[in-house]
C-alpha cells in the first residue's frame, strides 16, 4: 500500500510540474540551462513551444516539444521529442537533459542552409544544403562531445576568401574510446577529399587527408598546404590544439 501511495504522489507531482504554464517555468529553465533564452513561449512544460530559442549562442525560430513521461521516469532525466522549423534550419528528433546538465540528442534529422554559417563566422562565405542524422550525441560545457552522425553537404560552395565551385562532401563521425573520428569524402566535387580527422578528449586534433583538385586555380594553394604524392594528390597532415580557438583552458 505504501508503494502505491508513493507512486501516486510522485505521479501527481510530475504531472503538476509538466502541466505548469511555460511562461511560469521559463525563468527557472533559463537559470538552470546556461545560455538558454526563450521568447514568445506558449503551452505548458509538457507540450510547449517558443517563437525563438537561443542556446549556446545559436538562434532558432519556431521550436516545439513534447515531454516523454515514461522515458523521463525510467532514465531519471527530462526526455522530450522536438521539432524546429526556422527559416534556415529544420530538425526533428529526441533530446534529453540529465541532472548534471548534459544534453543528449538521439535520432535527430536536420536540414541546414549553409548560408546560416555566414552569420556565426566571418572567415568564409558558404552556400549549399547541409543535411544529416545524429544517431546519438552527448554535449556538456566542458568535455569533448560524444557524437555518432552522418553529415552531407550538398552543392557545397565557397565564394570567399577562395572560390570553390559546387560539389558534394560527406563527414561520418564516430565515437572512439579516446575521442571522435571524422571520416571525410567527396563526390562530383572540384576538390576530392579522402581521409580523416581525429579529435581526442584533450581537444587535440590529428589531420590526415588526401586532397586533389580539378580546379587549376586551387592547385598552388593545395601544394603549399601539403606534400604532393605520386598519384597527383596532396597529403595534408596537421596536429594541433583546438582549445585556444574555442575558448577552453
Amino acid at each position: 500500500m505504501k508503494k502505491i501511495i508513493l507512486l501516486g504522489l510522485v505521479s501527481f507531482l510530475l504531472a503538476g510540474l509538466w502541466l505548469l504554464p511555460l511562461s511560469f517555468a521559463k525563468p527557472y529553465a533559463e537559470k538552470y540551462v546556461k545560455g538558454l533564452h526563450l521568447k514568445g513561449v506558449t503551452g505548458t512544460v509538457w507540450r510547449g513551444g517558443a517563437q525563438s530559442l537561443t542556446i549556446a549562442g545559436l538562434d532558432f525560430d519556431e521550436v516545439n516539444w513534447r515531454v516523454l513521461p515514461l522515458k523521463s521516469l525510467t532514465s531519471l532525466s527530462l526526455k522530450l521529442s522536438f521539432d524546429i522549423d526556422s527559416r534556415d534550419f529544420q530538425a526533428t528528433g529526441f533530446a534529453g537533459l540529465t541532472p548534471s546538465k548534459k544534453v543528449i540528442i538521439d535520432d535527430m534529422n536536420f536540414d541546414l542552409d549553409a548560408e546560416y554559417i555566414n552569420t556565426i563566422q566571418k572567415y568564409a562565405k558558404t552556400s549549399g544544403d547541409i543535411i544529416g542524422n545524429i544517431k546519438h550525441g552527448e554535449f556538456d560545457e566542458t568535455n569533448l562531445p560524444i557524437v555518432n552522425a552522418v553529415i552531407d553537404w550538398k552543392a557545397a560552395a565557397v565564394s570567399s576568401p577562395i572560390k570553390l565551385a559546387q560539389g558534394d562532401y560527406q563527414a561520418i563521425i564516430t565515437p572512439e574510446s579516446d575521442g571522435i573520428h571524422i571520416n571525410l569524402a567527396s563526390s562530383d566535387a572540384p576538390m576530392e577529399l579522402d581521409g580523416s580527422i581525429k579529435l581526442n578528449k584533450e581537444w587535440l586534433y590529428d589531420v590526415n587527408v588526401n586532397v586533389k583538385s580539378s580546379d587549376p586555380s586551387l592547385a598552388p594553394m593545395i601544394g603549399i598546404l601539403g606534400k604532393k604524392q605520386p598519384n597527383g594528390t596532396t597529403k595534408l597532415t596537421r596536429k594541433g590544439d583546438l582549445k585556444p580557438l574555442i575558448g577552453k583552458k
